[in-house]
Formats: C-alpha cells, sequence, structure tokens
C-alpha cells in the first residue's frame, strides 16, 4: 500500500485506464476483475457482476465459439481469436485468453469492427470491381511495370477468343495490323514513359479473321506511397464508344488531381480551408509546430482561431476574399497562436484549388516559421540602438570630463591656497563636493555605454551600497522602499567599483519594474565561503551582494533564459534585454558568479558573488593627505581644451615646475625636434592631428628615459599602449601629486 492506497484499488485504477476490455475469473469460472471498458462494452455495471460465474454474468456467450475457446484456455491453451460479439452481434472482436499459474484465467479483447469493416468493404470492393468489369460489354486489363497482365474482364477473353489464363499471357503485337504496329509500338513505349494518361489507336484482328478499329485509354496506377506500379486500360470501339471515352478521362482527370493533392508529402507546414474558412486538413509538421497532438483536436475549427488578433481584420478584410476570388496569396505575414499560447512569425502562401467545372473546393496553404529571423532582426536593431546610444553617452560624458576639469582643479587650487574666510572655504568645499559627485556620474555614464575598461581593485562593497542609496531610490521612485543590510566587518572584495555601481542600478531598476504596484527592494552585502569547488565558482572567500524584491518573480522557463543577451520579458521598446546577460559577464570576469532565485508571486532575488581581496580598499583622492611633489625642472604640457591646459598648469606650477604649455601634440613634437629640453611630458591622448599616445612613442624612440603621463577626457583606454601611465580627467592637485610621485620615483 503506498499513500493509503491498495495495490488492488492501483491495479483497478491501472485495468479502468485502457481501452481494451480485461476481465479475470478463477477456476470456478466466478469474475474477480472486470475492467470498466469491458463493463462498457457488455452495457452492465461490474458490481453487479463480480462475484458472479462468467456464464451468470454473461449470458449471451453460452453455447457460442466464445464459450468453446474460453473452455479451451482454461485446458492450458493460448486462445486468441477473432468472433462477431454475443453481446453486442453488430460489434466484431479479438478475444486472448491466458491460463495463470493458480488456475484462474485472464480474458482481454478488443473492438475490431473498424478494421473487418474496413476488410470486408475492401473485399467487396474487388469483388464489385470485378463484377461491374466483366459485366462491361468492352475489353478492359490491368498492367504491372513488366507490361503483364494480371487482370482481364470477361470481354477482353471474349475479344480474343481464348482461355482466361492465355488471354492474361496474350501477346497483342500478333493481332495488330501490320501497318500499324511499327506506329503502335513507337508511340505505347513514349506515351508510357511520360507516366501521363494516353490514347492509343490500332487495327486489330479479331478472332474471324476481320480486323476493327479500337481505341484504347491507358493511365498510370499509382502505389499506396505514390509509386508508379503500372497501367490499366480499357479499349472501346471507336463508333460507340466516343461518349463513354469522355467521361472516363473526365473522372480519372479528378480523382487523379485528387490523390496528387491529398498525398503530396512535404516537410513544410501545410493546412486546407474549406469555402467557409475552417480547416479540413494539416499536416503532421502543422499538428508538430502548433503543439496538436491530433487532427481531431483541430479539423473543423475556423482557421481564424490561430490567428492573433492584430491580424485578424487584415486576413478577413484582404488575403481571405482574395483567395475566394481565385487568387493566390504568397508570403503572407502573420503571428499565429500556438496551443500553448506562443506566438510564432510566420509566412503563409495559400491557393485556391477548383474542381474541373471551376467550383471552388478549398485552399491549400504552406506556412513557414520565420520567428527565430525576426528575433535576430530585432535583436540586431536594439544592439545598433544601445551601440548609438553608448556612442553619445561616451561623447558627452568625455566633453563632460574636460568641463569637470578646470572646475575641480580650479576649486582644488582655491581650498588648498585658503582663499576667503570660513565661510568661502565652506562654499568652495560643497561646490567641490558636487563637483566630485557629477565626475562620479560622469563615470557611471561611461560604464554604461561600456567606455570604461575593467580595473579590478579592492573596493569596500559596503561604502559603494551606502553611496549609491541616494541615486537607487531616486531611481526606483517613491512607491518602492529601500532596505540596505550590511553586515558589519565585511571584507574588501575583488572588483571594478564602477562596473558594480552600474551592475546594482541595473539590477535596482528590473527589481522595480516587477513591483509596479510598489514594494520592497532589498540591498544586502555578507561574506561567504566555498569550501569545495561549485559548478560556478572556486573555493575561496566571497562577498555576496544580493538584491531582492518582493515582485512579480518568474517561472522556471523565464529563469532560465533571464541572462541571456536581449531576452527580455518587458515587451519591443521597453528595455534591451541587456541588463542581467552584462551583470552575468561582470561577474565572470571578476572570477565570481551570478545566482538567480525567483518564483511567481515570490518576488526575484539576483546574487552577485566576487572574491575577497587580500588587500584593503585605497582611500580615495579626496581623504588623503595632499602629497609633496618636489617639482623641479621643465615641464611639457599639450591640451587641445585650454580651460584644461590652463588649470593642469597652474597645478603643475603650484608644484614646483616650469611649464610649458601647447595646444598640439603635432606642435609639441616640432618643439621638441627643434631642441626644447624638458625633464616630464604630460599630454592629452585625443586631439586633432597626433595623438598623445603617437606622441609619446615619438619621445621614447628620440628620448629615451624621458616620463611621459597621459591623461584623457576618455575612461576607456583604446588606442593607449598598456604600459603607458595614464591618468583619467577630471583629476584634482593630490591625484596629479600622486601619479608624478609614482612616475619621477
Amino acid at each position: 500500500m503506498l499513500d493509503g492506497v491498495s495495490d488492488d484499488a492501483r491495479l483497478v485504477q491501472l485495468l479502468d485506464s485502457i481501452d481494451d476490455g480485461y476481465v479475470a475469473v478463477d477456476g470456478e469460472w466466478r469474475i474477480r476483475l472486470f475492467n470498466r471498458a469491458a463493463a462498457e462494452f457488455v452495457g452492465r455495471h461490474r458490481a453487479e457482476l463480480i462475484g458472479r460465474t462468467l456464464w451468470e454474468g454473461v449470458p449471451e456467450i453460452v453455447g457460442t465459439e466464445t464459450e468453446r475457446q474460453l473452455r479451451r484456455a482454461a485446458a492450458g491453451e493460448k486462445i486468441c481469436f477473432e468472433t462477431r460479439s454475443s453481446t453486442r452481434p453488430d460489434r466484431d472482436v479479438v478475444i486472448r485468453a491466458v491460463l495463470l499459474p493458480d488456475r484462474s484465467l485472464t480474458i482481454t479483447f478488443s473492438d475490431i469492427t473498424e478494421r473487418t469493416t474496413a476488410e470486408r468493404t475492401a473485399r467487396e470492393s474487388e469483388a464489385r470491381f470485378r463484377l461491374i468489369a466483366d459485366s462491361a460489354p468492352v475489353p478492359m486489363w490491368v498492367t504491372s511495370l513488366d507490361r503483364k497482365r494480371w487482370f482481364v474482364n470477361r470481354a477482353y477473353v471474349e475479344f480474343l477468343g481464348v482461355g482466361y489464363e492465355e488471354a492474361t499471357q496474350f501477346d497483342w503485337r500478333s493481332v495488330i495490323h501490320p501497318d500499324d504496329i511499327g506506329r503502335i509500338l513507337k508511340e505505347q513505349v513514349e506515351k508510357e514513359a511520360s507516366l501521363q494518361p494516353f490514347m492509343l489507336e490500332a487495327r486489330y484482328r479479331k478472332t474471324g479473321g476481320d480486323y476493327c478499329w479500337l481505341r484504347s485509354h491507358s493511365q498510370p496506377r499509382w502505389g499506396p506511397d505514390g509509386e508508379h506500379v503500372g497501367f490499366i486500360g480499357v479499349a472501346f470501339d471507336v463508333t460507340i464508344a466516343k461518349d463513354a471515352e469522355l467521361e472516363l478521362q473526365r473522372q480519372v482527370a479528378e480523382r487523379t488531381a485528387e490523390l496528387e493533392a491529398l498525398y503530396t508529402r512535404t516537410p513544410t507546414i501545410l493546412q486546407s480551408q474549406s469555402a467557409d474558412g475552417r480547416l479540413v486538413s494539416v499536416s503532421d509538421r502543422w499538428l508538430e509546430f502548433m503543439g496538436f497532438e491530433s487532427r481531431e483536436q483541430v479539423v473543423g475549427r475556423p482557421a481564424v482561431d490561430f490567428l492573433s488578433d492584430g491580424d485578424l481584420e487584415r486576413y478577413r478584410r484582404e488575403d481571405w476574399p482574395a483567395l475566394l476570388a481565385g487568387r493566390e496569396v504568397k508570403d503572407a505575414e502573420y503571428r499565429v497562436v500556438k496551443r500553448n499560447g506562443e506566438i510564432a512569425d510566420v509566412l503563409i502562401s495559400s491557393r485556391p484549388w477548383h474542381d474541373s467545372e471551376g467550383r471552388f473546393v478549398r485552399t491549400m496553404a504552406a506556412i513557414i516559421d520565420v520567428s527565430a529571423r525576426k528575433r535576430t532582426e530585432e535583436a540586431l536593431r536594439q544592439a545598433q540602438k544601445v551601440e548609438a546610444m553608448g556612442q553619445l553617452t561616451g561623447g558627452v560624458a568625455h566633453d563632460f570630463n574636460n568641463l569637470l576639469a578646470p572646475i575641480i582643479g580650479g576649486l582644488d587650487l582655491l581650498q588648498r591656497r585658503g582663499v576667503g574666510d570660513a565661510r568661502t572655504q565652506q562654499t568652495i568645499g560643497s561646490a567641490l563636493q558636487a563637483a566630485e559627485r557629477a565626475k562620479t556620474l560622469v563615470q557611471r555614464l561611461l560604464a554604461f555605454a561600456r567606455r570604461q575598461p575593467l580595473q579590478p581593485s579592492p573596493v569596500d562593497a559596503g561604502r559603494l551600497i551606502e553611496g549609491m542609496a541616494e541615486l537607487i531610490g531616486s531611481t526606483v521612485g517613491p512607491r518602492i522602499r529601500l532596505v540596505l543590510d550590511v553586515s558589519d566587518d565585511l571584507p574588501a572584495c575583488l572588483a571594478d567599483p564602477n562596473q558594480v555601481e552600474m551592475a546594482l542600478l541595473n539590477l535596482s531598476v528590473n527589481a522595480r519594474d516587477a513591483m509596479p504596484d510598489g514594494g520592497t527592494l532589498t540591498i544586502a552585502a555578507g561574506v561567504e565561503q566555498v569550501d569545495e569547488a561549485a559548478h560556478d565558482l572556486r573555493p575561496g572567500s566571497y562577498v555576496r551582494l544580493a538584491v531582492s524584491d518582493t515582485g512579480c518573480g518568474m517561472d522556471e522557463d523565464v529563469a532560465a533564459r533571464a541572462i541571456e543577451p536581449f531576452f527580455s520579458t518587458k515587451g519591443i521598446g521597453r528595455g534591451t534585454g541587456l541588463g542581467l546577460s552584462m551583470v552575468h559577464g561582470l561577474a565572470a570576469q571578476l572570477g565570481g558568479a551570478l545566482r538567480l532565485k525567483s518564483a511567481p508571486g515570490q518576488g526575484t532575488e539576483v546574487q552577485l558573488w566576487l572574491p575577497c581581496a587580500a588587500a584593503r580598499p585605497e582611500a580615495s583622492a579626496a581623504g588623503q593627505s595632499p602629497r609633496t611633489v618636489n617639482g623641479a625642472g621643465a615641464v611639457l604640457l599639450v591640451d587641445d581644451e585650454p580651460l584644461v591646459r590652463a588649470s593642469t598648469a597652474d597645478m603643475l606650477e603650484d608644484m614646483g615646475f616650469t611649464v610649458v604649455a601647447l595646444e598640439s601634440a603635432d606642435e609639441a613634437a616640432a618643439r621638441l625636434a627643434d631642441g626644447l629640453a624638458v625633464d616630464l611630458i604630460v599630454t592629452d591622448h585625443l586631439m586633432p592631428g597626433m595623438t598623445g599616445t603617437e606622441l609619446a612613442r615619438t619621445v621614447r624612440s628620440t628620448r629615451p628615459g624621458t616620463p611621459v603621463l597621459i591623461i584623457s577626457g576618455y575612461a576607456e583606454a583604446g588606442g593607449i599602449e598598456s604600459d603607458l601611465p595614464r591618468l583619467t580627467k577630471p583629476f584634482r592637485h593630490a591625484d596629479l601629486a600622486a601619479m608624478l610621485t609614482t612616475l619621477l620615483g
């Protein structure tokens, strides 16, 4: 017994689930089992039968062949026989009986009425054919591929004046008129090879020796799989058979066209509609594509049941009237609804089929699934949009960096020199803080535009989350409560802070979209230990960042595809489908992993696992004590932005350097070639003409040992050699001093 259900009850349930009748009797013929199908077939309630003998429960079988066979089975023979049902004389059954070791007998039976009816129909059809053929006053025959006749009718035999067997072997060439035989043999070979119905006329010698003109009509025969198996022919006396000839040709042509249409095999999705727009046939591939098991589920239903609502009006207004008018419809784009509710993009080509009198019979349509192509096209459009947005954002961020450089540099200079009274210094400090926030915002824009190179370093994840709380809170809106849950003594993780900020912002936006009616967004950070290698993580210590919401959640299918590039449930134009895939890629690059937990109605939690760092995070430049640079010597400063050039020159002069400021790398290269003596070169990267990297390469070849520092408003490192020291704009006096201290030793 399992789950409170006995084995006997399970056996009854199992037997009731099958379509065949099943009966079990003991050695005294008492009924022990009688399944549902058997009870329904004999028309009795099972409760009335159990415990009674088989002869009492089903008295109709007493004295029949069925009783005799069952008693043979009870004597030990394995019995299987076909018979007319004793309880339902209009049905045929096949009965099997097996004696079991405990002397009980199992009896199974199946209703085979459809098969036997079909067999009787076939036999009767063949008999009718022979009867009709033998009743015909004209010769008829059927041949195989080797031209041997395996059937001839009575008129055929009588025309030759021989016996039936001799008639099937008779060589017709022996009775064709000598003047016709050459032509007839040539036409026969050519027309048989065409596999088309054909007609021959010639003079044939009758038994009395006279010749008569016969017109023979032959047409190819096709097997059940469409293969050519021979010919069927009939011959008429031309004078009396003209009308019969035309009628036979019409019937043969109609039948041939119908068979070709019904039995054409193709891997394409096919459907056929009647004049009232209902499905009359579909191919196996159609059923597979639309998700149905049998034709009974769809045949007879209106074809429009499977079109999306947005396509119904166009179909009824344009394509269906065109088909009814006899016009073909080619590659019409539609969206069909599968059984599971999935929408598929398809191309439908349809043509009407008319009978020999021009009456509309049905349409035949071929369907091509283009869903994958549509998804690819949409993904390409989204990628182009993202790329264009990235280029625009990157360019704007570069311009902001160049604008922020003199602002931050100037405010930093005023703060370091203590200009003004305490209130003035407070104002300068506030302005500097705002400029630093703008700098951080630009870095986030560059990270979104994917123009920020991955620069892993030890990161205080707790401080990073707290620093983003205000931005995330304003992004998700007032209807969503933001909760931070950061563990105390959280170790540093190895990450790129800009990219992690962007990842947390993306995940927060996804959480917001999953809670249209409001909810709670929780951002947590904790430390986890992985002792054994997981499928996505190596053993070691990790900082686990988790973004969870109380939204609608995802089912297993959606969750499984959530990190696929361009996969989105937000609809066209509302999301790129890149958010989670970018976060997943970031985690993989950093040696961590992304894990997803979700269920419909239970919200979603996305975990970003990042490896712990061995070192502690460095303090930001704003919080460091100013580093002193013993500026001695001449510095060549190159930047095409006047304000940036002036601000940087002020910083360098404040450090004690003598500054030669130029606006282009081409001019700097010329001055150096003329013998300008400098101890250090500080140059922008992207400028009209020669770039800063090209200038550095020239200096390395002509003045080896002269230090070169690249400063750039772009955060990306494209085009800058990896071994060149580099400082990203905007920067403060302390940032530049720290870099020069490292560079000059």
